[in-house]
């Protein structure tokens, strides 16, 4: 239970957060590279106001987001890292997510007040959100694939099909590890472009067929081994994703496994804490998205020919399911 003190403290966390966001959107990180500048010039290339732009150095330096010397302020190793856009390691995508997240998470008041708008998501898809989206889904699929690869690979992995796997990296990872599994990667133009790139710096694009197109209408063709289903879940409601679930079905061989990765829930809805909170996201950000429980999804996935289903947790509030296509 949180105490008086901690929901406040909590609720004081949105000022550190929104520190920071505006530190990413001016881009005072990419402005200060390797160098060091006051305030004041930092402002006029910002073109900010210089009292506010002080201020909010000052407040960055505290916070240990900054490093100051007299009146120059300067990157940390870490932020010169992954949040200077001349750095290798630049951490592009998950800098636009968490641009994009604020923004969404700014709306929950009016959204809970009127409920989800399903015009709100009509329109074709943004090449330039998808193109920064499929690297902040790379920047963070490191967090879970060693997990992800020690529990599929405890059998050969076979042909995998891996749909809406965006920039491939779980695939690329799998494919390391697997030297005599290839795989299929579907998903949208946009994000295979980009896809493309990442798997050719990942060296195992030979071994990966791209397929374009909508998870919903492409033929995925037959007689796979395994099927890759990782975070897709929980952006459809039970009834597409029933439909998609009939197609993999279809699509895999007899004793065929399908993995699927996501934050699922355990019954009482709110643990782990990560997926409770990833559904208010899923509200915000799709049209008819959440998170769903284990038990949900193993029903779902028994009512199709799913079977032997096993469980493995990957870490904040990550987890896997695996489901195996019953003979006959």
């Amino acid at each position: 239970m949180l105490s008086f003190q901690e929901i406040v403290d909590k609720i004081d966390q949105l000022e550190e957060a929104n520190i920071l966001v505006a530190a990413l959107q001016f881009r005072i990180y990419t402005q200060l590279g390797k160098g060091s500048m006051s305030a004041a010039t930092l402002a006029r290339r910002t073109k900010t106001d210089p009292d506010a732009t002080a201020r909010l150095l000052n407040a960055l330096a505290a916070m240990g987001a900054l490093k100051k010397k007299g009146n120059a302020f300067a990157n940390t190793s870490e932020t010169y890292k992954h949040f200077s856009e001349d750095s290798p390691h630049y951490k592009r995508g998950t800098v636009m997510l968490r641009e994009d997240n604020r923004r969404e998470w700014n709306g929950l008041i009016e959204l809970t007040k009127k409920g989800r708008k399903q015009k709100d998501f009509e329109g074709g898809d943004d090449p330039l959100f998808r193109r920064e989206f499929t690297h902040a889904m790379h920047e963070r699929s490191r967090l879970y694939a060693p997990d992800l690869v020690e529990f599929v690979t405890r059998k050969p992995v076979g042909r995998l099909l891996d749909l809406g796997g965006g920039p491939g990296s779980y695939t690329a990872a799998l494919l390391k590890k697997d030297k005599a599994a290839s795989a299929v990667l579907v998903d949208r133009k946009a994000t295979l472009k980009q896809a493309k790139l990442i798997l050719q710096s990942l060296k195992v694009l030979k071994r990966i067929e791209l397929l374009e197109g909508d998870l919903f209408e492409i033929d995925f063709k037959q007689c796979f081994d395994s099927v890759l289903f990782a975070n897709i879940l929980h952006i459809f409601s039970p009834a597409e994703n029933k439909k998609l679930l009939r197609k993999i079905h279809e699509s895999l061989k007899p004793g065929g496994r399908l993995l699927i990765v996501d934050l699922f829930l355990k019954d009482n809805q709110i643990e782990p804490l990560e997926a409770a909170l990833f559904s208010l996201t899923m509200l915000m950000a799709t049209a008819t998205g959440k998170s769903y429980s284990f038990t949900e999804t193993e029903t779902l996935l028994r009512s199709i020919g799913f079977g032997a289903f096993k469980r493995a947790n990957l870490g904040r509030g990550c987890s896997v399911i695996e489901a195996v296509k019953k003979a006959g």
